[in-house]
């Protein structure tokens, strides 16, 4: 009895252990199935997020074509045309008379005007910074600060301001050429905007890696491309912050 008695232990305990061993083997797996269903979810969701920003894009550069069709000019009469002609010539000549010393000058105190840092008819909100998969990621809300809710249209351009190993570093989103100053040097190449009442902006600026940034630029032109708006915001990563 003791000799059968043993061996139906040892029995037991065999299956027991590949019990727990294929049960480990299952739990694995699981875990290793999970984790690759958690990859293409956030893939999923990066795609989703950039489909929604070229969406949103496509249908802003759609209202900017539309208001600018309407607001094309209708074609001179013949005598207008004569004299606008023999304006604009005058004022071509006039401006090749301006000496090289007097443009310097002009384009010296043009350029010592303090840029504007708020405007009546767009504002910043809601402005939240977090890292996210290694990036720095920007969202806030641009409000239309008109009465009457006129959309107000234009282009913004965040950048980065920070070091880079040691050294001064700008980034932009979206991504674009800056000049020496940090400010794009085509300000279409910034994210066109239409705003009816707020909308909603997300923006990724940037993989920090071996990148400290410390200020934040929100660049706003209007259509034309006048600078209406210079917003800075320090860079403090978890809190949230206002703006205009």
């Amino acid at each position: 009895m003791r000799g059968g008695f043993f061996y139906l232990l040892a029995v037991l305990l065999v299956v027991l252990a590949f019990g727990l061993g294929l049960c480990g083997w299952v739990v694995y797996q699981q875990q290793d199935l999970v984790m690759v269903m958690v990859d293409e979810v956030r893939m999923l969701s990066l795609r989703a997020e950039r489909l929604e920003a070229l969406i949103q894009e496509q249908e802003t550069r759609e209202i900017l074509a539309q208001q600018a069709a309407e607001e094309k000019p209708s074609p001179p009469e013949k005598g207008r045309g004569r004299h606008l002609a023999a304006t604009a010539s005058q004022g071509a000549a006039e401006a090749a008379s301006v000496s090289p010393e007097n443009a310097a000058e002009a384009a010296k105190e043009q350029g010592d005007q303090p840029e504007p840092t708020a405007t009546d008819y767009i504002a910043l909100r809601n402005i939240e910074q977090k890292l996210e998969g290694g990036d720095l990621v920007v969202n806030f809300d641009m409000v239309n600060e008109r009465e009457g809710k006129e959309p107000v249209a234009g282009y913004i351009t965040l950048v980065a301001r920070g070091l880079r190993n040691g050294k001064p570093w700008l980034e932009a989103w979206p991504p674009m050429r800056l000049n020496n100053q940090g400010r794009p040097q085509n300000f279409r190449r910034g994210t066109p905007f239409s705003v009816q009442r707020y909308r909603h902006v997300r923006a990724r600026v940037a993989a920090i890696n071996d990148k400290q940034f410390d200020q934040l630029e929100f660049v706003v032109y209007s259509r034309q491309g006048e600078l209406v708006m210079v917003h800075h915001q320090p860079v403090n990563l978890g809190r949230t912050g206002g703006g205009s």
